[in-house]
């Protein structure tokens, strides 16, 4: 059985949606709650007995190169013992899907590898790849993780049009970007989670050298592999959170905060006595 190791994590973005927080902090070092978002997405690979992370950083956006390489970085290796960090840079912004192609130097053939979107987390102690990986393992088929959501709101994401359902997986004949409610072939939406193989990479190449060049995307790439070859995604028990807006991020650490072992019950004491006032 091919073991899976590795997690990529696409980093270069500029995180305009944050603005002028990611003007001084990168998106991925933000503080979420007591702790910065990359290390939630740590854990989380942790959990599913993944500990090479990779991060694809700008050439020009080191800063959580320079932290990860520091003395300040010794509590991150405390917690996550035998974790290691690769870094592979880009000059170029030109979606997730350039920046994951970016990484094919470092699998080889036949290797399997998982994917997340670094503004997409689970509440801590929970692993949406945990549960991908197990999928994965039982059909050796790649699978990426969805949502079911108010029809109102496909415009916002990836939507699944699916060839077969059973339970929670289901098995994709295409991806439609942001569809209007009308149009959506289904509410299943991406969530930013994925177990890939190395056949993605030619996928990634061929948009490079006919696309959009402004943007290459994941699930353009996914939804051509579709065609080709079986595509699983799995409705998650667990739900995603959203940090990538300032409107999500805020949202999320309320949520992350009642949650916190141990700022949780001060947190709701607080709220409840501002419902009173």
């Amino acid at each position: 059985m091919v073991k899976i190791n590795s997690l990529v994590i696409p980093a270069a973005g500029i995180g305009s949606r944050l603005y002028p927080l990611t003007h001084i902090v990168p998106k991925e070092m933000l503080r979420l709650v007591d702790k910065p978002i990359f290390y939630y997405l740590i854990q989380e690979a942790y959990q599913a007995d993944i500990k090479r992370i990779i991060f694809i950083i700008h050439a020009q956006k080191k800063a959580l190169k320079d932290f990860l390489s520091s003395r300040e970085a010794e509590t991150v290796y405390n917690d996550f013992p035998g974790v290691t960090f690769s870094f592979v840079e880009t000059s170029k912004r030109l979606g997730d899907g350039q920046a994951i192609l970016q990484t094919k130097k470092l699998f080889k053939k036949g290797e399997v590898f998982a994917v997340t979107m670094g503004d997409l987390l689970p509440l801590p102690g929970k692993s949406l790849i945990k549960e991908l990986k197990t999928v994965y393992e039982k059909y050796f088929v790649p699978v990426i993780s969805v949502e079911s959501i108010e029809r109102s709101k496909t415009g916002q994401y990836g939507i699944i049009n699916t060839k077969t359902s059973k339970g929670r997986l289901h098995l994709v004949s295409s991806i439609i970007e942001k569809p209007k409610p009308e149009n959506a072939p289904s509410t299943l939406a991406m969530t930013g989670k994925y177990i890939l193989t190395y056949e993605i990479f030619p996928y990634l190449e061929k948009l490079m050298k006919e696309g959009d060049k402004n943007e290459i995307k994941l699930a353009n790439a996914l939804s051509e592999y579709a065609q080709d070859y079986p595509l699983n995604a799995y409705e998650c028990k667990n739900k995603h959170y959203d940090t990538g807006t300032k409107i999500d991020l805020l949202k999320t650490e309320l949520v992350f905060s009642l949650t916190h072992p141990e700022f949780g019950v001060h947190l709701r004491r607080f709220l409840k006595q501002r419902e009173n006032k």
